[in-house]
Order: structure tokens, then sequence, then C-alpha cells
């Protein structure tokens, strides 16, 4: 079967799977390949495209969101511990829940965005330490095909880069985002609260995101 790829151009599923598995095609084109329908990869490839794809899970994104909300709702204990802001004032309450979802946003997407620029990075240095790792594990079965064993190679490296590239983005993160924070709530520590909050939230959130489309 054939699928439309790149800007109208055709190549059937097959070969379009066997370029991920040889990563012809770099993980820019392949994460912004369009939709394909149901049954016209084998479930292999299908689970080899998801893994280049810039798409996370379910679990992945929900994770990523409950983190960032709670170093987004860190701004408010600084501003109510130390400016006293009134969590109880009606236009103070909007405004912290309006930028604790604004913040909440961009550092998800930017942990998003981080970690599939690390994934193929660590990917590729991990690739000799998991194949000694699945030719220990897979030493005593002769019959398995060669296929097969590349194919386990690339999930197992697919889960490791994962994992790894999640929890450094996650920290990276984090850390961008807090040091310029408490750096901007510093600089800006004898204007008013309100705008002090507003411009710390506002530019550290969003320069956190800025600085993970260049990662």
């Amino acid at each position: 079967s054939m699928v439309d790829f790149c800007g109208g151009h055709q190549f059937d599923t097959t070969f379009v799977a066997l370029c991920v598995r040889s990563s012809i095609f770099s993980t820019d084109i392949l994460a912004n390949m369009p939709a394909v329908g149901k049954g016209k990869f084998s479930k292999e490839d299908e689970r080899l495209l998801r893994d280049f794809s810039r798409n996370v899970t379910k679990g992945t994104a929900a994770l990523f969101y409950v983190n960032a909300f709670f170093v987004s709702a860190i701004p408010l204990w600084l501003f109510v511990r130390i400016h006293h802001m009134d969590l109880f004032d009606i236009v103070t309450a909007v405004l912290f829940v309006v930028m604790t979802a604004a913040d909440t946003y961009m550092v998800a997407q930017a942990y998003m965005k981080v970690k599939f620029t690390l994934k193929h990075k660590i990917a590729n240095k991990r690739e000799e330490a998991v194949a000694r790792e699945i030719a220990d594990q897979l030493s005593g079965e002769k019959k398995m095909l060669r296929q097969e064993r590349e194919d386990r190679i690339l999930y197992r490296k697919s889960e490791v880069a994962d994992n790894e590239a999640m929890l450094f983005s996650i920290f990276y993160n984090n850390t961008l985002f807090l040091f310029l924070l408490i750096a901007i709530f510093y600089l800006l520590r004898s204007f008013n609260p309100i705008v002090n909050y507003i411009v710390s939230t506002a530019v550290s959130g969003g320069l956190t995101f800025l600085f993970s489309t260049g990662s």
C-alpha cells in the first residue's frame, strides 16, 4: 500500500518502515509525517514510527503537566511569603490562576520539545551498550532471526533513551525556569508585587519555552 509523505509524494509503507529502521529519514521529517490509516503498517512498524514521533503518550503528558504545575506554583509561595500578597483577594487570585496555568502549559511544552531532541541523541550514544545487553540476554537463543534481534535492540534502545530524555528534560527545564524566576524576582524586588509577579512568571515561562525550541 502507498502513503502520502512529504508534500504529497507517495511511498510504499514497507519502504517507510525500513527507512525508520535504518534512520534514512531525519527525525524531524519523521515527526512531521502525516498520520496514515490503520492497517497500512504492521504493529512493529507502527511502534517504530511512534518512537520517532514528537507525540508523547497520555501517561507521559500527564506526568509532564503535573510536574509543570508544581513548578509553576512555586512563585505563589514566593510572593505570598515575601511580598505578603493576599491569596483571597479576587484580583490576585485570578492573576495567580491565569499565570500559573500559562506557565504550566509553557513548561510542559518545553519538557516535550527537549525530550524529543535529547531522545535521539541519547539513543545514538546508548546503541552499543544496549546491543551488548541484548546480546547477553539472547546468547542462548540460537534460532532467533537476525531481524528479531535487531528489533529488540531498537525497542530497548528507544525505551532507555525515552526514560533518560524524559528525566533530564524535567530537570533541565525546572532548573532553567526557577533560575530565571529568582533572578527576575530579585531584579524587580523594588517594583510593585503584582508587576513583579506578572513579569517574573511571564518571562520565566516564556524564555523556558523559547529556549526549548533551540535545544
